[in-house]
């Protein structure tokens, strides 16, 4: 090989449509964009995300084989219903893996990373005031995921992301009640109170009040 050669850098391959279309899903699903047993077409999502059938078909096969999907007999693509006791299941770990990230997380996050999640709490509020469900359900999900991110331990933020795609779809359930309690800006601030305290307990979160609610299953 010539010394040229020798000095041009490998090629780094980026990420495939399929790639990209299954992590705006997940996304969308995290943020609790979709309903529980919602039905999900191919040719929809490649027609939102201007895609073709082919990506947004690797996409779906995917999440399916994530289970994050399911397919019913006839091909169906939805969103799971969850049963009582999954949820609750789901609802302990994602909990207590919560606790774990936050205290991993604080060392990472420091002062300017800390202002940025209280700031995203007072924009969180605005909107609450303003009853804009569908952005503060988004918001508040880039809320916990700021936290998440500062942690660096991959596995334990793949675990996390698990429950939160398999129980997104049940914030659009619960948020109109859930909303009025004040817990979800209660709890926000209990987590920024700890975080700045150094003292990273985490308190009840929309999962929480999820798990004691006997009437969604």
């Amino acid at each position: 090989m010539s010394s040229a050669l020798e000095s041009i850098p490998p090629v780094t391959r980026k990420e495939t449509l399929g790639a990209i279309v299954r992590q705006e899903l997940r996304s969308a699903l995290m943020a609790g964009h979709f309903q529980p047993g919602e039905k999900l077409t191919i040719r929809a999502v490649a027609n939102a995300l201007a895609v073709s059938i082919t990506p947004a078909r690797e996409a779906f096969y995917n999440l399916v084989a994530e289970g994050i999907l399911q397919s019913g007999a006839n091909g169906t693509i939805y969103v799971p219903k969850l049963q009582e006791a999954h949820i609750r299941e789901l609802s302990l770990i994602r909990i207590r893996l919560e606790e774990l990230a936050s205290r991993e997380a604080l060392p990472n996050l420091g002062s300017k990373g800390i202002d940025k999640l209280s700031n995203l709490h007072d924009r969180l509020l605005e909107l609450d005031a303003a009853k804009t469900t569908t952005k503060v359900i988004k918001l508040n999900w880039r809320f916990y995921f700021g936290i998440y991110e500062a942690v660096e331990m991959p596995m334990l933020q793949r675990i996390i992301e698990t429950c939160w795609l398999k129980m997104g779809s049940y914030l659009n359930v619960i948020y109109p009640d859930y909303g009025k309690t004040g817990m979800d800006k209660d709890s926000r601030a209990r987590i920024l109170d700890a975080l700045k305290t150094n003292d990273p307990d985490t308190s009840e979160t929309p999962f929480v009040w999820i798990s004691n609610r006997r009437a969604i299953s």
